[in-house]
């Protein structure tokens, strides 16, 4: 059996070892910066909560750039949401630089200075873009390019919460199906964990687990409404999986479900904290049509959302004692329904 490396539990709970930690693996993975969907027009920005509105991404027309939101001025804050615009105003002096960032006006200075907000080209991948590399991933050949397609789809909003977890406790959970018999009861049904078909690469891993074959039995509420619904836009051809999960290291998560996809990030926030970032993105035509069919997808999501914390909080809380103790613990990890959790940890290793 494949011997793993457990992250210390110290990792959990010394800012120090977690800090070294975070930066290695962050500086080795995979960096989001959106998606194109965002800025769906020439000259569309998207001001980024994930980078704390530190950076917008703007559609160049050509390119997609991030660029600093920050003014070379007074470092006032510069744009707020998303938009479209050819220049950029800073409300607080007036300080006005073009789409590009290229500083055009300084009012009231003699000597006008010289300037160019900070910005940065990204690579395009699936409609995903990134700072540096792009993801090393053949959706054709791991049957995956008529799930995670964003033709047709809009950019239909994104929503921010924070956990006081460490950011890896949350990438175990997400990368594992033991924890749904006995934490979900919605999702338990909605989904067929052990119609598991797991993939791998150098710095990602795919669930794609089955659709339940008891969508009329008994459920929670929000799972009975959107089953339904479900049951109402397929009937007897309903799709062969319930959910698809794609995470691409150290922190993106691409999730594929009946007509919907989520583009997800989890951000360390110090030692016990993190924050999570999820974005929607539904086919358009099929949302004006079916509105009410995507509320009840999303109300399921959120569902299985708040119990996943709840099974971090659990873990968290086994972590401190031991960590409080001075003990070091790991139990096994189950081959099959654990096996992301394997892998993830094996690179993790290897960032150190």
């Amino acid at each position: 059996m494949k011997i793993v490396t457990h992250p210390s539990i110290k990792s959990y709970f010394d800012a120090d070892e977690s800090r070294r930690e975070i930066e290695l693996a962050f500086s080795r993975g995979l960096s989001y910066a959106g998606h194109s969907l965002m800025v769906p027009e020439k000259y569309s920005y998207q001001v980024l909560p994930h980078y704390n509105d530190r950076y917008a991404l703007f559609n160049q027309g050509d390119t997609y750039e991030l660029i600093s939101n920050v003014c070379l001025h007074r470092q006032a804050k510069l744009l707020e949401g998303q938009g479209r615009t050819r220049n950029i105003v800073c409300k607080l002096h007036c300080w006005g630089y073009d789409n590009t960032g290229q500083l055009k006006g300084t009012p009231h200075f003699k000597d006008a200075p010289n300037g160019q907000l900070k910005k940065e080209a990204l690579s395009l991948w699936n409609g995903l873009l990134f700072r540096g590399r792009a993801p090393n991933v053949d959706l054709s050949s791991l049957g995956l390019d008529e799930y995670l397609d964003f033709t047709d789809c809009f950019y239909a909003g994104s929503e921010t919460t924070e956990y006081q977890f460490n950011w890896k406790t949350f990438v175990e959970i997400y990368l594992e199906n033991y924890h749904v018999y006995s934490m979900h009861p919605g999702l338990r049904q909605f989904v067929k964990t052990d119609d598991l078909e797991w993939s791998f690469g150098e710095d990602f891993s795919i669930q794609k687990v089955g659709l339940g074959h008891e969508l009329t039995k008994r459920t929670t509420d929000n799972y009975r409404t959107f089953q339904d619904a479900l049951i109402a836009r397929y009937g007897k051809s309903l799709p062969r999986y319930g959910a698809i999960w794609c995470f691409l290291y150290p922190n993106i998560m691409i999730e594929w479900y009946p007509d919907i996809i989520v583009v997800s990030t989890i951000y360390p926030k110090g030692v016990g904290a993190c924050v999570n970032h999820v974005e929607f993105y539904y086919p358009k035509a099929l949302h004006n049509e079916m509105p009410d069919y995507f509320a009840a997808e999303k109300e399921a999501y959120i569902e299985t959302a708040v119990e996943d914390e709840e099974a971090c909080l659990l873990l968290e809380k086994g972590r401190r004692a031991l960590y409080l103790s001075g003990e070091e613990e790991h139990g096994p990890i189950e081959p099959f329904l654990e096996a992301g959790v394997a892998h993830f940890y094996d690179w993790l290793s290897k960032s150190e």
